[in-house]
């Protein structure tokens, strides 16, 4: 916006963003690190945490066959910026350019600078570049739609988290009450798609293990997760 030269991009990209319709998404969480005290602090009930390892091959297979993304979040500002600054040069570069090069712009006296400004805007805006235009933007905005998802605050960063993104999904619609308003969401039906989805489960700090290991093992076993094994966490937690 501050370079004179290409202000007719910069200012065509803060009306892109400003006009851009947000795709309708829902996204379904999972963590690198299965036993860590911070999960089994902030998503558990005490004394009651399970933690399901899902297989990743069986994740991905299902998110292809449904249209469904499987990517790791970014927490990093630095890795944010980075890729932001990459979808801005492919719209640039997709993007109609002035017809007069920075070498000639800059010897443009005062008038001859604005009338390029005003030329290019309008050539970018209502003229000839507009097609052209209107597809680098859209395409900067549908990848922007694609990447935010992904987007965390470094504060969460412990986490590791993964997650399954559905843009537009066309399956039905499901609500659920949230502590002020409802919930959308839409159901994975993962363990249909896979009896080989769970690899282990590992039962939480929890007063009484042993029967919580016995009783989840049997009910793998009672609906043919023949596969999966089930462990205690090793974390010396009590919050009993």
């Amino acid at each position: 916006m501050d370079d004179d030269y290409l202000s007719p991009f910069g200012f065509s990209i803060r009306k892109a963003l400003d006009e851009m319709k947000h795709n309708d998404v829902y996204v379904s969480s999972f963590s690198e690190k299965p036993d860590l005290l911070s999960q089994w602090r902030g998503y558990c009930p005490p004394g009651r945490g399970i933690c399901i390892g899902f297989s990743r091959d069986v994740l991905e297979e299902y998110c292809r066959e449904n249209n469904f993304d499987l990517k790791k979040c970014v927490y990093s500002e630095a890795e944010q910026n980075s890729e932001m600054k990459k979808l801005i040069r492919k719209c640039q570069a997709e993007f109609p350019m002035p017809t007069a090069s920075r070498t000639e712009y800059d010897k443009f006296e005062s008038n001859d600078r604005v009338k390029h400004e005003l030329d290019y805007r309008q050539y970018v805006m209502n003229g000839e570049g507009k097609i052209l235009a209107d597809s680098a933007l859209r395409n900067l905005c549908d990848s922007i739609n694609k990447l935010a998802p992904l987007f965390k605050d470094n504060g969460f960063h412990e986490e590791s988290e993964w997650r399954i993104i559905a843009e537009n999904p066309t399956c039905k619609i499901n609500f659920r009450a949230g502590s002020s308003h409802l919930i959308p969401y839409i159901t994975l039906p993962i363990l249909q798609f896979s009896k080989d989805a769970i690899r282990e489960v590992i039962v939480g700090p929890n007063p009484s293990k042993q029967n919580c290991v016995s009783s989840v093992s049997m009910l793998l076993e009672s609906n043919g997760f023949k596969n999966a094994k089930v462990k205690q966490s090793k974390i010396p937690f009590k919050s009993w």
